[in-house]
């Protein structure tokens, strides 16, 4: 007889409101008993998922991160280059990394899919040392990803509202991007890291992105004048920023160095969560370094 897979699902009680009591029920209706033995742990603070995930990822084959984003991110970062897979029940308000790696957004559905899918091997990626999963930026995008985490509504079209608000002020800033070999200047209005394709809710950065092809994208979003931005914001949606006179992209394998040209300090966002301010940033990539359970077939 198969011995049992010891599974622990780690659930961020903040995430998908009202969704805490009824995600245990489920667990019990839909997982397959006969192929796993199941814990259910809740967290109680920020950061308390890449505890919970430290200490119980040399006992456990798959740890679970139930929440959004931020608890995928808090959770799979304590489990790169361990033997333990991460699974992703998507309860956030984006869901990036999900969406991109096909995991249903139905919490029954992606419960089913722990019973089949397989993990796959894919990279993730270091920013001034803090790990990230999906994607990374230092542009328009951190800077909504500070003020979202301040405002007092979450969801989607509280993202929207921030966006229209704060980008009638944000002004651009000038990068000097370094890679191995070569060095350019670029005046951006988004700066981003992709490994995956998007952001969240479908708004896609990088369409061209896989998770498994050891290398990152750098994505570069130049300035540009308000009347166009209808029309970028449709190509975001719609998978073809790439096709936008306005985007830019450098594809790196190694490391890559960003500083701002001027000096001052702009925010850091690791999987749309800020991460404080710098004006230097170190990416470096770890290919094939962690085990995700994916419905995407690679």
């Amino acid at each position: 007889m198969e011995q049992k897979q010891k599974i622990v699902f780690i659930i961020n009680p903040i995430s998908g409101v009202g969704k805490k009591n009824i995600i245990p029920p489920l667990i019990e209706k839909h997982l397959d008993k006969n192929k796993f033995d199941s814990k259910i742990i809740y967290t109680q603070h920020r950061g308390h998922g890449h505890e919970i995930a430290n200490q119980h990822k040399n006992e456990a084959d798959i740890i679970v991160a139930v929440g959004g984003d931020g608890s995928v991110n808090e959770i799979g970062s304590a489990l790169v280059n361990s033997h333990c897979a991460l699974g992703i029940i998507p309860c956030g308000s984006g869901n990036g990394l999900a969406r991109h790696a096909e995991i249903p957004l139905k919490l029954d559905a992606a419960i089913k899919r722990l019973n089949t899918s397989k993990p796959v091997l894919i990279d993730t990626g270091t920013v001034n040392e803090k790990v990230f999963l999906g994607t990374c930026g230092f542009g328009f995008d951190a800077h909504v990803a500070e003020k979202f985490d301040q405002y007092h509504k979450r969801g989607f079209f509280s993202y929207i509202k921030l966006v229209l608000r704060e980008f009638k002020s944000y002004v651009a800033h000038e990068f000097s991007i370094e890679t191995i070999g070569k060095k350019s200047v670029h005046k951006a209005f988004m700066l981003s890291v992709a490994n995956s394709s998007q952001f969240g809710n479908g708004f896609t950065i990088s369409p061209l992105s896989e998770l498994t092809d050891g290398k990152f994208e750098l994505v570069i979003l130049k300035p540009f004048k308000g009347y166009h931005a209808p029309g970028i914001a449709r190509r975001f949606f719609s998978k073809s920023i790439h096709r936008s006179k306005f985007f830019d992209q450098i594809y790196f394998e190694n490391t890559l160095t960003i500083s701002l040209v001027a000096g001052q300090e702009t925010t850091l966002h690791v999987d749309g969560e800020p991460c404080g301010k710098a004006n230097s940033f170190v990416i470096k990539i770890s290919k094939s370094s962690l085990k995700l359970i994916s419905t995407k077939p690679y």
